[in-house]
């Protein structure tokens, strides 16, 4: 479509990579990977295999995060698809974006490392933390629900363009960022039915403190209940239960080699 040509052209191109983001990556690897599996164990950055109460495995998750952020695993994963359209256009952002990165070097190495390549390394740190928290949480019986998957945070400290409200950003991604409270609150029932993952007076920031150092008494003082039924402790112990459970630690049927095969895990109609 012309429309979105138009939107995403000077966004990706001229706007992202001064942020660190290799051209076509949101478009391409973010919405055609990170969107087609909701981070379940076909993502190139799932982190559904990882004990996340343990800290050893996020820096298991960085370089998974990284080659993800680089465009390595997407043209991989993508490859092993045979989606060979979407491989092209991968591959064009990134001989782009390092094909500049070494121009911009060779000229001068200081203002390349310091307004480039700085940007680059990052969002490889700072977003893989803020990645690994948004779906830290894994209902055991049913670990592909992105109610629990995915992080909601009411009253944030630092609610830009209302993605402190993920589900939304994943179950309804062409809902304009100021109608997704409005999404929250007519789907609310959907949230109260799993004891979805809501927290409230908080930021990703302080989340991903808590979750690094333990303090599940900090979390499950902003979880929210929405049926009002659960005590501190219970709200701790659910906290702690979802953070511990593995997903397909060699794949979710025990083989890597079907990774990326299925063509979707779950298809949200709301």
């Amino acid at each position: 479509m012309q429309t979105e040509t138009f939107y995403w052209k000077p966004w990706e191109w001229w706007v992202g990579p001064f942020y660190g983001v290799v051209p076509n990556s949101y478009s391409i690897a973010h919405m055609k990977i990170h969107h087609r599996w909701h981070n379940d164990v076909d993502d190139v950055h799932t982190n559904l295999d990882l004990d996340r109460t343990k800290l050893s495995s996020f820096f298991i998750y960085t370089p998974r995060f990284n080659l993800y952020w680089m465009g390595i695993s997407p043209v991989a994963l993508l490859a092993k698809r045979r989606e060979w359209v979407l491989v092209r256009q991968m591959l064009y952002g990134m001989v782009t974006y390092y094909g500049f990165t070494l121009l911009l070097f060779l000229w001068s190495p200081t203002f390349c490392v310091v307004y480039w390549v700085f940007c680059h390394l990052e969002g490889m740190l700072l977003l893989c933390a803020i990645s690994y928290l948004w779906h830290a949480f894994v209902e055991e019986s049913d670990p592909g629900n992105q109610y629990v998957n995915s992080v909601t945070i009411l009253d944030g400290h630092d609610n830009t363009f209302n993605e402190d409200y993920h589900v939304v950003h994943h179950h309804s991604p062409s809902t304009h960022w100021t109608d997704m409270p409005a999404h929250f609150e007519a789907h609310k029932e959907k949230y109260a039915a799993v004891n979805a993952t809501i927290f409230r007076d908080t930021e990703e920031g302080m989340l991903i403190q808590m979750l690094f150092e333990n303090d599940w008494d900090g979390m499950a003082r902003h979880f929210v209940d929405l049926n009002g039924k659960l005590s501190h402790e219970e709200k701790r112990e659910l906290l702690v239960r979802r953070l511990k459970y593995v997903v397909g630690q060699d794949g979710r049927d025990g083989k890597r080699t079907e990774w990326g095969s299925s063509a979707t895990i779950r298809d949200y109609n709301d």
